[in-house]
């Protein structure tokens, strides 16, 4: 068995060319009788090599939290099939219509795996994990950006790069259009905002931040930039708090900045009911559509607390299937989810992905990981008002990556603690490393 620096840079090149396949083959898909994206099966190739590298090298603490984190971050995704099942067996919903809804979910972007793949590098390389996952996203956009440069040219490419940086993404040329790949942006964002919010001086991280800016001005989602800065503000903030009066005033406005969010996301679903969107377009604010889609469907839903919901996948199967003008998401994962899952079940929902996640990372005294759940899932929540990023599994990875890559190292040694009485030798290592 060979051990050290070398069993890590090979175990590094093995699972980090996996990874940069699986943020490569946004779209493709193989037909295995169903349609399976090949983004999904190398997802799942990860977890089972990381399985088999447990039973080569077994690690039972470590084990116990990747796997614990993972299925706390799946959470969301129980409370979508659990409020779905409620509504089709009261409605006795044809089977293909559950069928339909279960595979979309479940095969297609299925969030347990995607967070199983984030559980699977912190498994293997501990909070390093944050960083090789990292380093495959930028591999996969950068070989991406290559090919357009490769296709239309250096001049052509940065030309119209400096264009969009100078219009604020106002005029987006025919080429620089072609690295626009929103998914890998919207994943860029979060590790941005957590370096930013942790920032570290080593050289190699210096070197990540500047290549993940780039992939991510070339891509420039607007929205995203205002979530890293909300999200900025607010965990600065919580920092400040916990830093200068203490633990239990971070905890309080934890807990009132989710409650308040939580409100004013219940808020943008009657104002969507009220045809806010209509109005604004009546004012002369470009809606890019959203109006008519949201008027299509009004129908289909009703802010009550006795409304059920009609089932996960409905809304998509809607507008494929039934609205006619080519659109495939309403753009705001919220209103889809409500229609979907129901006044209760949307409220459990954003829930589990708020005060769920909360609670669960700052175990065993770390509170101060709650800093890093809420700066998340404030990006999240404010870059899913206008896109269906909650849809996107690698996106699902990279939020869980950061979410649980936070704090892991110290919470193994914790487990390791409780279940054995001391504390291994090579995390003994890790804390010395870090120190």
């Amino acid at each position: 068995m060979f051990q050290g620096k070398v069993k890590e840079q090979v175990l590094a090149v093995y699972f980090v060319a996996i990874s940069v396949l699986m943020h490569f083959f946004l779209i493709e898909t193989l037909d295995l009788g169903i349609f399976i994206t090949y983004r999904h099966l190398f997802a799942l190739l990860l977890v089972f090599s990381a399985f088999v590298y447990f039973l080569v090298y077994p690690n039972v603490a470590r084990g116990a939290v990747a796997v614990k984190s993972a299925l706390i971050m799946a959470v969301p995704l129980l409370v979508m099939v659990t409020a779905s099942l409620l509504v089709w067996v009261l409605n006795q919903t044809d089977f293909d219509i559950i069928s339909r809804g279960m595979s979309y979910y479940l095969v297609y972007t299925n969030q347990l795996s995607a967070v199983l793949a984030a559980a699977a590098m912190l498994y293997v390389f501990g909070e390093k994990g944050i960083w090789y996952s990292l380093a495959s996203i930028l591999i996969s956009n950068l070989i991406k950006i290559g090919m357009v440069i490769w296709e239309y040219g250096a001049a052509s490419f940065f030309g119209e790069l400096l264009e969009l940086i100078l219009s604020f993404a106002n005029n987006t040329g025919s080429v620089i259009v072609n690295a626009e790949i929103h998914e890998l942006a919207f994943c860029l964002g979060v590790y941005i905002l957590y370096m930013l919010l942790y920032w570290r001086k080593q050289p190699v991280q210096i070197v990540l931040f500047l290549l993940s800016a780039f992939c991510f001005i070339a891509a420039l989602k607007r929205i995203a930039i205002i979530g890293i800065a909300v999200a900025l503000v607010l965990g600065y903030l919580l920092r400040f708090l916990g830093r200068f009066v203490g633990k239990r005033e971070v905890i309080i406005a934890v807990n009132f900045i989710f409650t308040a969010t939580i409100l004013l996301l219940f808020a943008y679903i009657v104002s969507v009911k009220l045809n806010l969107f209509t109005w604004l377009e009546q004012f002369g604010i470009e809606t890019s559509g959203r109006s008519s889609i949201y008027l299509f469907i009004d129908g289909y839903y009703r802010f009550a607390v006795d409304f059920l919901g009609q089932g996960m996948g409905f809304v998509t199967y809607l507008l494929n299937e039934v609205y006619s003008v080519g659109v495939n998401s309403i753009h705001n994962d919220f209103l889809q989810f409500y229609i979907d899952l129901g006044f209760c079940g949307y409220l459990l929902w954003l829930l589990s992905m708020t005060f769920l996640r909360s609670r669960f990372f700052s175990r065993n005294g770390q509170w101060k990981n709650r800093i890093v759940v809420l700066a998340v899932m404030m990006y999240v929540i404010v870059i899913s008002s206008t896109d269906n990023t909650l849809n996107y599994p690698l996106c699902a990875t990279a939020f869980a990556t950061i979410i649980m890559g936070h704090g892991f190292d110290e919470q193994v040694r914790i487990e390791e603690q409780r279940y054995f009485g001391n504390i291994s030798k090579e995390n003994q290592a890790i804390a010395a490393e870090k120190r």
